[in-house]
């Protein structure tokens, strides 16, 4: 008789079968309970081991041993076999080595585009990761996203204590990380995980603070609250782990890590909401203006929604179409009204500060932004929206040296904010390093490639690097995007949609001599707007400077154009001085 002709009279096959099913069962069931049981990270692993080393046992057991109608019985003419026993060493070796050859290799870490240098982690370093929305309705990721960002933000503000930004670690939410691997990742000692779970006026919050180089938890609580007490808990949690950390809290104690408070519930989930509005940008900066708005009319003292609307409005006129541009910079004086009404209630919060100097930024009021910016980088230097708006201002005023500075600061404090990217990039191309631009844009798309902002701006740099094949490739990977758009707006034509501007672009940078027919294709305006975008002739130039400065609908961008590269040569023609003048700068480019 066959070995295995005795292995399927002895039933092993069937009992290995049996055995493998209820043991990767048991495997799943481990790794999904113990972090809610805050088991340590080698509960799981112990699991997997022991179930792998009893495979082959239970295989000789199978073989040895005999279902009977009179009982288990063991089948002595067998239980003296060598080759049952080979089988199982055999087994055993090959299953312990696989175990230990799988632990051995690195584990693949998806979708976080980092640099390739592993960050060191500092002992003083902490990673807040998204907080698990626990709660019946999952549209509520909104409330545990902010309690997330709020605790975040509660802990920047302790002394000495480095904390990762939000988009690096929101970037990894819904991953399932092992904790040692978000330690390097993250290039942080510490991680804080939880959950919130909200039913009604009732919020619970878990929080568990991780050693990522041993998985040890070094501290863990529940807390129980009313949700107008959301605030004062934030405070509390974050005073927690600094004490768990042995830092010193400064700021007159915990209290202080979170100043602004709403008693009013609803107001808070609206200023939320429209946070995340205004974070994601796009179509999100028209919704969140609504949401900050209902959020005022529940709490008109809440001074971080005023700050947010001001902030909301000052950046719509870069998310709305080309003829919804002057409404949208006319909604400046309800924006400055918003930003006043903040400080007012609130004299040091940093968000009215950056809000304000933002608008009067757009408005080329120069010396009153640079106001503004400078109290809002005392009271908030590592704030990546107020470096990128900064930057912003700084290349307007001529110091294109210190705005790559503060581009590159905002992305280093949050590398995954396409706005940030593109923000640096901006800075490159005014300074003509088209090439390291196109890297960053190309990221900034990769991360975004829904905001239409990414996409136009990469094709703009494709083009003017001549790199035009590159640029038809994007616009075949994104010409899904018009047709989605007439689908939400059936009184928009895709056809006169921004493509066809764009394939002109090629059509005519390839071969010049078709000028006329798609002047034809595409009517005297846009085939002059077409003109002045590509043409290299610096009159051309200037005419697309004096345009774009009155309308006066694109706030610092047409300045910053000015001082870049393209009038390097120019800055004593008398065409350039004047444009100066018009933008609110002497004729040596001083902020008046």
């Amino acid at each position: 008789m066959t070995l295995v002709t005795e292995l399927k009279r002895r039933k092993v096959f069937k009992v290995a079968a049996a055995y493998l099913v209820v043991g990767w069962l048991l495997i799943q069931v481990a790794a999904t309970v113990a972090p809610q049981l805050n088991l340590p990270e080698w509960a799981p692993r112990l699991i997997t081991f022991t179930i792998l080393l009893g495979f082959p046992i239970v295989l000789v057991m199978a073989w040895i041993f005999d279902v009977t109608p009179e009982g288990i019985k063991v089948d002595a003419s067998r239980a003296g076999s060598k080759r049952m026993f080979v089988v199982a060493a055999v087994m055993t070796a090959l299953s312990l080595g696989w175990y230990f050859h799988r632990q051995a290799q690195p584990t693949a870490v998806a979708a976080a585009p980092r640099a390739a240098a592993t960050p060191t982690a500092s002992e003083r370093s902490i990673a807040v990761m998204p907080f698990l929305n626990m709660s019946s309705d999952k549209d509520q990721d909104y409330f545990s996203d902010g309690m997330t960002e709020e605790i975040l933000n509660a802990l920047a503000k302790v002394p000495k204590l480095e904390v990762t930004a939000r988009t690096s670690v929101f970037s990894l939410k819904g991953q399932n990380h092992d904790v040692r691997e978000l330690g390097k990742m993250l290039g942080v000692a510490y991680l804080l995980e939880g959950s919130v779970r909200k039913a009604g006026n009732e919020v619970r919050i878990t929080a568990q603070l991780i050693r990522t180089d041993n998985g040890f938890h070094l501290w863990s609580e529940t807390y129980d609250r009313k949700l107008e007490n959301v605030f004062a808990l934030q405070a509390e949690l974050a005073g927690a782990i600094a004490q768990a950390l042995q830092l010193p809290l400064g700021m007159g104690g915990s209290d202080g890590l979170v100043s602004e408070r709403s008693t009013d519930p609803q107001a808070y989930a609206l200023y939320l909401q429209a946070r995340a509005g205004f974070r994601a940008r796009g179509d999100g900066v028209k919704k969140s203006i609504e949401l900050y708005r209902e959020a005022i009319k529940h709490a008109p003292k809440f001074a971080p929604a005023w700050a947010g609307l001001a902030s909301s409005l000052a950046v719509l006129p870069w998310y709305v179409p080309e003829t919804e541009k002057a409404a949208a910079a006319a909604s400046m004086q309800e924006a400055e009204a918003a930003g006043k009404q903040a400080l007012a209630l609130s004299p040091d919060l940093p968000q009215a500060h950056t809000a304000l100097a933002a608008i009067y930024s757009f408005q080329w009021q120069w010396a009153l932004a640079e106001q503004h910016f400078k109290r809002a980088l005392a009271l908030a230097p590592n704030d990546p929206e107020l470096l990128h708006q900064y930057a912003d201002w700084l290349g307007a005023v001529g110091r294109s040296e210190e705005a790559l500075a503060a581009a590159s600061k905002a992305v280093e404090l949050d590398p995954l904010a396409p706005i940030f990217l593109n923000g640096k990039a901006n800075t490159l191309v005014a300074q003509r390093r088209i090439d390291e631009a196109i890297e960053i844009r190309q990221a900034a798309f990769a991360l975004a490639p829904d905001l239409q902002m990414t996409t136009n701006n990469l094709f703009g740099t494709y083009v003017l690097a001549g790199r035009l094949d590159e640029a038809e490739k994007l616009l075949d990977q994104t010409r899904a995007s018009d047709l989605a758009r007439a689908q939400r707006d059936p009184a928009w034509d895709p056809r006169k949609g921004v493509q066809r501007l764009q394939r002109a672009t090629i059509r005519l940078k390839r071969d010049p001599t078709q000028a006329e027919a798609i002047r034809k294709e595409l009517g005297e305006q846009d085939f002059a707007r077409l003109q002045l975008a590509i043409s290299d002739d610096i009159d051309m130039q200037f005419k697309r400077i004096e345009a774009a400065l009155a309308k006066h609908v694109n706030g610092v961008d047409p300045v910053v154009q000015l001082r870049s590269f393209r009038f390097a040569a120019y800055r004593k023609d008398p065409r350039y001085i004047r444009l100066l003048n018009k933008a609110g700068f002497d004729d040596q480019g001083n902020i008046r």
